[in-house]
């Protein structure tokens, strides 16, 4: 009889915190957990663990509040300490984790990874260690620390092998695939992984397949396959993804084509949010106009020997002192032979010197004849040593 009434009471509480969900208040949603908490004390901990976590990924739903979904970690991590309850406190500590690295709280991630990792190896919960090796992995990519990154993604696909990974889990593997594949410049890479992605999250009816195909058209784009971009914004797949989102991408494209670094100027301050936000997409946006940059510059100071930067900036519609800078940079960097005459404010180009690579090969024959003629030298003594004595 007790039994029934609590799984009545555990019924009305869910169906409660789906309309707390609906209506988005996180604050009366985290409050109910707190409140059953103490429920669940003659309850089956397996039961216990669903019920938590059907409840947290909830609230997770619920945008722009994770810094009280932290305090609503510590909770319960505390309450499963004091329970016993280790699987459910590993799984809690694992999404504590992730809110750490959303909050940009990388340290404190790794500081719980690192824990919890090793507590996951000797417990062989393979599913739950395919969850915290990808936390990790997308960790070490914020900071930029590319070779661990990788390193956490391989264990990633390592443990997966041997279980069923869930659809969004595998889409969220191949996202992360995708992200380092892109800071890697294998672009073509990138667009399969992010395909990949993008399928995983449509299968599933999520949202995120927008985001996805977001980063399948800046893939196209850093390529250099700035048609397959527009042509994939025009196809049927993409209606249900239009946004502000695929007109930024749609824009790039356009400037991509083009050549054309006005347009990308406009983009980068009408688009400012889809473009420069997410740090992959602005590292990559910003590589991508340097090029163009560099390609326009060596296109207007092809035809000359001395060019002056006034004209250079006035063809390019750019700033002198930025134009100044970057002809500097492209000196230093070996990508024009040249030297800048700041006394006449002028850019003089080196002539192309003679190929000579016939002569080096000349050069070898010779050192290889040299190298011929003190071998037989050194024979011919040796026989005379032998024989004259």
């Amino acid at each position: 009889m007790l039994l029934e009434y609590m799984r009545k009471s555990l019924d009305s509480h869910l169906q409660l915190a789906g309309i707390y969900k609906e209506k988005g208040l996180v604050d009366e949603l985290i409050q109910l957990q707190k409140d059953l908490l103490p429920l669940f004390i003659d309850i089956p901990k397996s039961k216990t663990a669903k019920i938590i976590r059907t409840l947290f990924d909830l609230t997770t739903k619920i945008e722009g509040r994770n810094a009280a979904l932290v305090e609503l970690c510590k909770y319960i991590i505390d309450w499963c300490e004091k329970e016993s309850r280790s699987f459910l406190r590993m799984r809690i500590e694992n999404k504590l984790a992730e809110l750490y690295f959303k909050l940009e709280k990388f340290h404190d991630s790794l500081q719980l990874l690192n824990k919890l990792l090793y507590e996951l190896k000797k417990k062989e919960d393979k599913q739950l260690l395919v969850e915290a090796q990808l936390v990790e992995s997308k960790v070490y990519h914020a900071l930029e620390n590319l070779p661990k990154a990788k390193a956490s993604l391989t264990s990633v696909k390592t443990t997966a092998n041997s279980i069923y990974v869930v659809p969004l889990l595998q889409a969220e593997i191949d996202f992360m695939s995708g992200l380092i594949a892109t800071d890697e410049k294998d672009y073509i890479t990138a667009y399969s992984y992010f395909y990949e992605t993008f399928e995983g999250y449509r299968s599933m009816n999520d949202n995120t397949a927008g985001h996805a195909f977001k980063f399948m058209l800046f893939s196209k784009i850093m390529s250099r396959q700035s048609d397959d971009a527009l042509n994939l914004i025009n196809s049927a797949v993409a209606l249900k993804y239009q946004g502000r989102d695929v007109d930024a991408m749609k824009e790039v494209a356009s400037a991509n084509k083009q050549q054309n670094l006005l347009i990308f100027e406009k983009c980068k301050d009408v688009y400012q949010r889809e473009l420069l936000e997410d740090p992959v997409i602005r590292r990559h946006f910003n590589f991508l106009y340097n090029t163009l940059l560099e390609d326009n510059l060596k296109k207007i100071i092809e035809p000359y020997s001395e060019v002056q930067i006034d004209y250079i900036a006035k063809q390019i519609g750019l700033p002198f002192d930025r134009v100044l800078q970057k002809l500097s940079e492209m000196i230093l960097d070996e990508k024009i032979a040249g030297t800048l005459d700041q006394g006449r404010d002028c850019l003089i180009i080196f002539e192309k010197g003679e190929s000579v690579e016939m002569f080096e090969h000349s050069l070898n024959i010779f050192k290889n004849l040299d190298s011929v003629i003190d071998s037989l030298y050194d024979k011919t003594q040796k026989y005379k040593e032998k024989y004259h004595h």
